[in-house]
């Protein structure tokens, strides 16, 4: 079993700096009172703890709204939302389904669910969300929403203006998987890391579009790590205008962001959420069309751990002890990539590859396609990087670290068989 000796013990109120954080609160707006659960979607009904600080923070009176519109099945999927409220306590008659979407599923015969797209410009809608407790968006196709609350030229709707206003005054706003990336403006609408990054014609390429804006410190992703989404995120923010605001959240699934008004973010569930930092990094193409992006700055998160937007820093939780100087392990990892190497999780490469292994000061994973076209993931630990592990309530290790320089490179393989 995993444990670390002879090492100093932090408190959640001890504050890393980071290098490069998020952006400064103190040159924001006031932010909304109401917190925001970001999830990532693949969110089970058993992950109390996301729940549960979803309906905590639901003002005292009004109903607990559920949003539909970005599913391919409104009907069914409001369904096991309620069903999950009422399991956690939730009263029957506090919850409210917004009939609000753009396609109908043929599942529910009785229900034509795309003649819900009308009840949007209704004022009966607004006011649905004036009196609202707390909004969930469920997951699905992220544009369907978009599509219903932005008017054509990215301007808020009236529903939305109504949402926002109630976030202002204290209420929360929840979402999973497609209900997350609505949650920045703008949002990723699609892509895939490798073709991103490679420039290749296959796949998918990346798409940004405006969100609906409620989360003000950067671009959110979701399906993080298991869809492997670090390139695709990386790539979002390198095609973002303005340097200052290339910094991104990527939440794993079954996991929440969890954002406060204080300008604190933390995360709740089964796995991580990474903070990239592009706003010192630089880019260029190269000949083959494949992209060269350098001086990228990580920080990862998990259960119990905050992140202070305003200093900005990472506050490990209570539970977990340094790495750094009292590493795990010792046995240096070997760089590559593919099915054949273990760990190929973030949380594993940087945690047990670098700030928790005492031989290693810097790290690559390597990805290329049928092609040989790819990139080098090159992970470097820098004086300034902090990495703590522990076991949360839950029994499960998890690491918080901070400040890992990352650049991506391009590479050509050959790909020979051998007999």
């Amino acid at each position: 079993m995993k444990t670390h000796s002879n090492l100093l013990s932090l408190t959640a109120g001890l504050v890393i700096a980071a290098c490069a954080g998020v952006p400064d609160s103190s040159a924001m707006e006031p932010l909304p009172k109401g917190a925001l659960v970001i999830a990532g979607g693949g969110l089970s009904a058993d992950t109390e703890a996301v729940w549960t600080s979803f309906i905590t923070a639901a003002k005292d009176e009004g109903s607990i709204v559920i949003v539909p519109s970005a599913s391919g099945a409104p009907v069914e999927s409001a369904q096991s939302v309620r069903e999950t409220l009422e399991r956690y306590g939730v009263a029957p008659d506090r919850i409210e389904v917004a009939k609000l979407a753009v396609m109908d599923d043929r599942s529910t015969p009785d229900v034509d669910e795309s003649e819900w797209r009308a009840n949007i410009d209704r004022p009966k809608t607004a006011a649905l969300f004036e009196q609202a407790a707390a909004v969930w968006f469920t997951g699905g196709d992220q544009s369907r929403t978009t599509e219903l609350f932005l008017n054509r030229d990215g301007g808020a709707t009236a529903a939305l203006q109504a949402i926002r206003r109630s976030n202002s005054d204290g209420m929360p706003i929840g979402g999973t998987s497609a209900g997350a990336a609505i949650m920045s403006d703008p949002m990723i609408t699609q892509g895939d890391s490798l073709t991103a990054l490679t420039g290749s014609q296959s796949g998918e390429p990346i798409g940004l579009g405006h969100g609906l804006g409620f989360f003000h410190y950067g671009l959110v992703d979701q399906h993080f790590g298991e869809r492997a989404r670090l390139g695709r995120l990386v790539v979002a923010l390198m095609d973002l205008d303005e340097p200052a605001a290339r910094v991104g959240f990527g939440v794993d699934e079954d996991t929440a962001l969890i954002a406060q008004s204080d300008g604190w973010v933390g995360v709740e569930g089964n796995g991580y959420v990474t903070i990239v930092d592009a706003r010192g990094a630089r880019q260029k193409t190269t000949a083959s069309g494949a992209a060269q992006i350098t001086g990228l700055t990580l920080h990862l998160m998990a259960q119990g751990d905050r992140f202070d937007a305003s200093l900005p820093g990472l506050a490990p939780a209570d539970w977990k002890q340094v790495t750094v100087g009292a590493e795990y392990f010792s046995n240096a990892q070997p760089g590559g990539g593919g099915m054949a190497i273990p760990g190929q999780a973030l949380a594993n490469v940087i945690g047990d590859g670098l700030t928790d292994n005492a031989q290693s000061q810097s790290i690559e994973r390597v990805s290329f396609d049928g092609s040989g076209r790819g990139v080098a993931y090159v992970f470097t630990q820098l004086p300034e990087s902090a990495g703590y592990w522990g076991r949360g309530p839950d029994g499960e290790g998890r690491y918080a670290i901070s400040n890992i320089r990352f650049d991506i490179l391009p590479v050509q393989l050959t790909i020979e068989t051998l007999k």
